[in-house]
């Protein structure tokens, strides 16, 4: 008996390189996917985002089909060292941004902390963490933050365990079941990656951009263009 085969109307939008100057383009694949299926127009919106940029840009293009959006950010001690300086950048949502989003009933999530954190002391467990993210950066360093970000979510209650979610991050987007983090790997009730909408081709932040001797264009993808043979 032959194997079946199920047909999707589904297509992979590819990105240059990794990085949030790609959101624009996320929402807009999103926008595209509800346009074209309205089953998943029902569907909540978790977004990964470090200054609320994210919901802000996908509630002013994706108004008309009115998604339930959760907003997750980084822990209040999380910050990064600035290039060339001793000083460090705090990502936060500003109070104005959070006053725009209480109007428009997006909810935001700020952890204690992440589900890859690393905990001081606890070097089995931070060895374990950081092969999880090392697995996951072959995605592209957006996959990380959006799973993390369904993860807390359903920590917190704002999804439940197998729902269907649309996540998304600056350089990500997909259809994923999911999962608190106590059940995260559980292979009953884990997290399940569904479908890829879009994600960076060109990996140039989780891992080094090879060189390549024939690049395929993204654009040529985006028009349905089959790369050329090998």
């Amino acid at each position: 008996m032959a194997p079946m085969t199920a047909k999707t109307n589904a297509s992979i939008v590819y990105f240059e390189s990794e990085g949030r100057q790609n959101l624009h383009e996320v929402v807009r694949v999103i926008r595209r996917a509800l346009r074209k299926r309205p089953e998943l127009r029902t569907l909540k919106m978790v977004i990964f985002t470090a200054e609320g940029q994210g919901p802000a840009i996908a509630y002013n293009m994706l108004r008309e089909h009115r998604p339930k959006m959760i907003a997750v950010t980084f822990p209040l001690d999380f910050s990064v060292k600035l290039p060339d300086s001793e000083d460090r950048y705090f990502p936060r949502i500003s109070e104005e941004v959070r006053r725009f989003f209480k109007v428009y009933e997006i909810d935001v999530i700020v952890p204690p902390d992440l589900p890859f954190d690393c905990i001081e002391g606890l070097d089995g467990h931070n060895q374990q963490v950081d092969l999880i993210k090392k697995t996951i950066a072959m995605f592209g360093s957006g996959f990380s933050l959006c799973i993390q970000a369904i993860l807390r979510a359903c920590d917190v209650g704002a999804l439940d365990e197998g729902e269907l979610v649309i996540g998304m991050s600056g350089d990500i987007a997909g259809l994923f079941i999911a999962s608190n983090t106590k059940h995260f790997l559980n292979k009953a009730n884990g997290l399940q990656v569904v479908e890829i909408l879009c994600k960076p081709r060109c990996l140039t932040i989780s891992r080094r951009a090879p060189a390549q001797s024939n690049p395929i264009s993204t654009a040529k993808i985006l028009e349905g263009e089959a790369p050329p043979s090998q």
